[in-house]
């Protein structure tokens, strides 16, 4: 770890309710708990645990978003009104966080992409601001193929509420500052990153800032066999008609299979569950793929980044949001193969995992993002970049 001399610093992490915004900044989380800065985190109550464990103080609020642990609630699949549901979200999080921090304001906000109230709050207090992105980020070519997307009148007019509650709010913030930081950590490789070459420079692709995630717990191999971990993630999971035809694909496969169904399916719901398969709620994956020869993935950034710090061949079955565009960019560097997850058949997705686990060019495309990785800095440059922010803010 890089040392420096710095005095202890309050740093306020502010994220959404989500596993997959959480989980890829608790390295950060860590390192600097670990190093005497006093960190927070403000999240709602079901991440109370997730936080403490990292070694911030838990800041809770009441949050507008989907529930991960409520399989009943689901985010839009529209990108307008998933806009509007964050501006929503932030209206209604700002004045809670304005009254669980008065008076003991934090000296720098790392904040997720996603939680525009950090944008206000950091605004409102004149606290210098760290965005940690767990997925691409901006760059004007990459701006130039969403355009269909962005543009419309739907956006538009969301864009226009996010300009007044902007200005209500007596901040000089505007609707590019959403997407354009001043300083951005990327926790995924550069090679991933679509036009990576093109990105502004205040962007540092740090790689997965991964740690022993000890609150997980283990997971060991029960025998030599190759392992194959399944999972579609914590967000778009309740998928019974794909977990049984995953079932009836893998059941005569002479490998052990590991597969995450999450909280809103019962395992017993799916059957009779052969011998070579171990199916769970919830898995700790990034221990499990430390061992996996094959990975079939709902394509999240979370999951995906973590089967490329093992150097994990890849089946990707995206379910929604960004995770069509990762799969297509597996596909485009050869680090795996892509499947519809409401047409693939049992043999057909027993094929294409065999087919990635053995094809040596895979392997080797695998083998090089994994170092890439690896070699990116991770947590310890992701460190410096948030003392050295403190340093130039005078606030060290």
């Amino acid at each position: 770890m890089h040392h420096t001399d710095h005095r202890r610093a309050h740093i306020a992490f502010l994220s959404i309710p989500a596993h997959g915004h959480v989980n890829p900044g608790l390295g950060l989380v860590e390192a600097l708990a670990e190093r005497g800065h006093r960190t927070t985190y403000a999240n709602t109550a079901e991440f109370t645990s997730i936080v403490s464990s990292a070694g911030a103080t838990p800041v809770p609020y009441t949050s507008l978003l989907p529930s991960p642990s409520d399989p009943q609630q689901s985010w839009p699949d529209d990108p307008a009104a998933a806009q509007s549901l964050f501006l929503d979200e932030a209206m209604s999080v700002v004045p809670q966080l304005e009254r669980s921090y008065a008076g003991d304001r934090p000296d720098l906000i790392v904040y997720d992409p996603a939680a525009f109230h950090a944008l206000v709050l950091g605004a409102k207090w004149d606290v210098p601001l760290v965005q940690v992105s767990p997925t691409h980020v901006y760059s004007a070519a990459l701006a130039e193929q969403f355009l269909p997307i962005t543009t419309g009148p739907e956006m538009a007019a969301v864009q226009r509420r996010f300009e007044d509650y902007f200005a209500e709010q007596g901040t000089d913030l505007s609707y590019v500052d959403i997407s354009v930081p001043r300083r951005g950590i990327v926790t995924i490789p550069r090679a991933f990153q679509y036009f990576g070459d093109q990105v502004p420079e205040q962007f540092t692709f740090v790689g997965p800032m991964l740690t022993d995630r000890a609150f997980q717990g283990g997971w060991q191999r029960p025998d030599d066999r190759p392992v194959l971990v399944v999972s579609l993630g914590s967000a778009y999971n309740r998928r019974a008609d794909f977990y049984r035809r995953c079932l009836r694909a893998f059941a005569d496969l002479d490998w052990h299979v590991l597969m995450s169904v999450g909280r809103g399916v019962q395992p017993a719901d799916l059957g009779p569950i052969p011998a070579n398969i171990e199916v769970r709620q919830w898995i700790p994956q990034l221990a499990a793929l430390g061992s996996a020869s094959a990975f079939v993935t709902h394509a999240g950034m979370g999951g995906v980044t973590e089967g490329f710090y093992h150097g994990v061949p890849l089946v990707a079955v995206p379910q929604a949001a960004d995770q069509f565009m990762n799969a297509d960019r597996i596909t485009e560097l050869g680090l795996g193969e892509r499947a519809d997850a409401d047409a693939v058949e049992p043999e057909q997705l027993r094929e294409q995992v065999l087919r990635v686990a053995a094809d040596p060019v895979i392997r080797a495309n695998c083998t090089r993002i994994r170092d890439e990785v690896r070699q990116a800095g991770g947590v310890d440059r992701a460190v410096r970049i948030v003392e050295d922010e403190l340093r130039s803010a005078g606030r060290t």
